[in-house]
């Protein structure tokens, strides 16, 4: 397009100059470098243009593959972060099994224990020793002391 443009332009300036009557051969020839020397730099333009879109898409393409992976990631998070919770739910239920028992099992060692106990240390009979007898007064008879 920008071709087109040049030899457009030199078209104009070249008839504007011929009709203004003031036209040479030299001014057209410069007219005509000009015009190659504009339409050279288009095409470079145009090639900078092309280099920086594909810089972008390629950019593009960089991005979208990082939200990609940064999605596949969060994703990983969650699942990670929902089996600690399952596993740690897990945890304290044993953890309450293994509570229940061994307080089952305290209970019957402090039961055996007691009974070992017992059988060692059997129960001693306990022999009342009856008070002495309160001697009679001096001077009273023994039907008068019973009384």
């Amino acid at each position: 397009m920008k071709a087109h443009f040049g030899k457009f332009a030199l078209i104009v300036v070249t008839s504007s100059l011929a009709l203004g009557g003031c036209a040479t051969t030299g001014s057209v020839k410069r007219a005509q470098a000009r015009a190659d020397q504009a339409f050279v730099e288009g095409q470079k333009g145009q090639a900078d243009a092309a280099r920086a879109q594909g810089t972008a898409d390629s950019a593009m393409g960089a991005a979208q593959h990082a939200q990609g992976t940064a999605d596949q990631a969060g994703a990983a998070a969650q699942n990670a972060g929902t089996a600690a919770a399952q596993a740690n739910q897990a945890a304290a239920t044993a953890a309450q099994g293994n509570s229940e028992q061994i307080a089952a099992l305290s209970s019957r060692l402090h039961r055996l224990e007691a009974a070992e106990w017992r059988r060692k240390h059997p129960h001693k009979k306990h022999h009342h020793h009856k008070a002495p007898k309160k001697e009679a007064k001096q001077g009273t008879d023994q039907v008068t002391f019973h009384k």
